[in-house]
C-alpha cells in the first residue's frame, strides 16, 4: 500500500453491503451471514465504523458490550446486548489485503477505547483469528485461555484465542 489516504467513519445498515463483501475476502473459511453482521451493527451502531480509502470501502470493526470470558459462538445472532455485559468485544476487525500494514487497524483502537470507557467498560475482549495474535498483543491484549474457552471458540479454528485488554482509568 502506497500512498493511500484513509479515515474510519461510522457504520451503518445501509454500509452491510461492503462489510459482507469485505469479510468474504477477509473470513473466507469462516464467512457469517449478513443477518449476523446486521445484527452486530443495528445492536451497537457507536462501536462499528468503516475504513474508507481512496473512495471505497476497504475495512470495518463490529464491536458491542458483552460477557467476559464468554464470547459469542461464530456466525450467531445476538438479538440484545446481555444486562449483565461487562467488556466492550470486538467481533471484528477485517482490512482488506491492501491495507494492511497501513497502520488502519491499530488507528481504530483509539476510538474503540473511547467508545468503551464512555459506555462504563473497564476491559476489551475479542477473538484472535487468522494469525493475528501478534497484532492484538502490539495493542496491549493479553491471551485468556482454558479448557473451556478453547472448546467455546472451536467454531473459530484452531489459531482461535480469547484475549482481554484492560482499560486504564
Amino acid at each position: 500500500m502506497t500512498d493511500m489516504t484513509f479515515r474510519w467513519r461510522e457504520a451503518s445498515l445501509p454500509d452491510l453491503a461492503s462489510v459482507s463483501e469485505i469479510q468474504l475476502v477477509v473470513h473466507q473459511a469462516f464467512p457469517e451471514d449478513d443477518a449476523v453482521l446486521a445484527d452486530r451493527i443495528a445492536l451497537s451502531p457507536a462501536g462499528c465504523f468503516m475504513l474508507d480509502a481512496d473512495g471505497q470501502s476497504r475495512g470495518y470493526v463490529l464491536s458491542h458490550p458483552w460477557l467476559r470470558d464468554a464470547p459469542p459462538s461464530l456466525n450467531t445472532m445476538l438479538g440484545e446486548i446481555p444486562g449483565a455485559a461487562d467488556t466492550w468485544y470486538i467481533h471484528d476487525l477485517a482490512l482488506l489485503p491492501e491495507m494492511r500494514g497501513s497502520g488502519a487497524g491499530g488507528g481504530v483502537l483509539p476510538m474503540l477505547e473511547d467508545v468503551a470507557r464512555t459506555e462504563g467498560f473497564r476491559s476489551m475482549s475479542l477473538v484472535s483469528v487468522n494469525g493475528s495474535r501478534g497484532f492484538w498483543e502490539r495493542q496491549g491484549f493479553e491471551v485468556r485461555m482454558d479448557e473451556r474457552l478453547a472448546l467455546k471458540l472451536s467454531s473459530y479454528g484452531e489459531e482461535a484465542l480469547y484475549m482481554e485488554r484492560l482499560l486504564a482509568r
